[in-house]
């Protein structure tokens, strides 16, 4: 059931653990982001790594406001805070495939660095 990766993938990122984020995707898997297109296990490594490092790491203010799952689609409206960075509003995007990995993931984001 894709609610069971979602709560994985969720949780794992909360934890900032690249390897079990890992876990949820495939080679094939796609994210896509403002002005770009993440493929791959490499290129989602990269990805996270930076992410749960520089901008959003373990430990930071993140606040989750809705989760929908319908069939194999979830979508998350979040918001968070970290010691550099400001995302005042987030939504995710997630299609699974027929393994419950993360086929396809979107996400749009404000960014704020902070001063």
């Amino acid at each position: 059931m894709s609610e069971i990766t979602l709560d994985h993938h969720l949780y794992s990122f909360g934890e900032g653990d690249v390897e079990a984020i890992l876990e949820d995707y495939t080679e094939e898997s796609v994210i896509i982001i403002p002005n770009t297109v993440i493929r791959g296990l490499d290129q989602i490594k990269d990805f996270f790594t930076n992410l749960v490092t520089e901008v959003l790491p373990p430990g930071c203010n993140f606040h989750l406001h809705d989760k929908v799952i319908e069939e194999n689609i979830a979508y998350l409206v979040w918001h968070a805070d970290s010691d550099g960075y400001v995302v005042p509003f987030a939504s995710d995007t997630f299609v699974f495939d027929e393994d419950d990995k993360i086929q396809v993931q979107t996400i749009a984001f404000v960014l704020q660095e902070k001063e």
